[in-house]
């Protein structure tokens, strides 16, 4: 079974059906069949973060509310845990560190957490430098948007 860990607009568009990639989100979770979602700590907390901000579109509520529905998704789905986690001071995961820039930290710790939990890492970014990470072209799939 195929094993997807998910960034955190990915998960927003999942969750929230006023996102603007909710729709392009589910389709592409329908075609590929019966997979293994995957959450870590860092998702999680990036969903709480952006969703319960008032400054967001399609506010979700309090914080707490929105801690209780990541929650909740996650048994609804049986999503699985991230075993391994990783760090990108080291030398084997992040093979290009000139291409660690403040705004790809995220990006890049999630593909290289994805390679060693066996997933892919599911994005609708198209600019994330994947060679940058040992196995990260393999492990990287963008999400369409039709």
């Amino acid at each position: 079974m195929k094993r997807y860990l998910l960034d955190v607009n990915a998960l927003l568009a999942f969750m929230d059906p006023s996102h603007i990639h909710h729709e392009p989100f589910h389709e592409w979770l329908e075609r590929k069949g019966k997979v293994t979602l995957l959450l870590c700590s860092h998702v999680e907390n990036g969903v709480i973060r952006v969703a319960s901000n008032p400054a967001y579109k399609n506010w979700l509520g309090s914080a707490a509310q929105v801690r209780t529905e990541v929650q909740n998704l996650a048994v609804d789905i049986q999503a699985e845990r991230c075993a391994r986690d990783v760090s990108l001071c080291d030398d084997r995961l992040l093979t290009s560190p000139n291409a660690l820039t403040p705004s790809r930290v995220s990006d890049l710790y999630l593909l290289a957490l994805a390679v060693a939990n066996g997933a892919k890492f599911s994005t609708f970014d198209t600019h994330i430098p994947a060679t940058a990470v040992a196995g990260g072209s393999a492990a990287l799939e963008i999400i369409p948007v039709l």
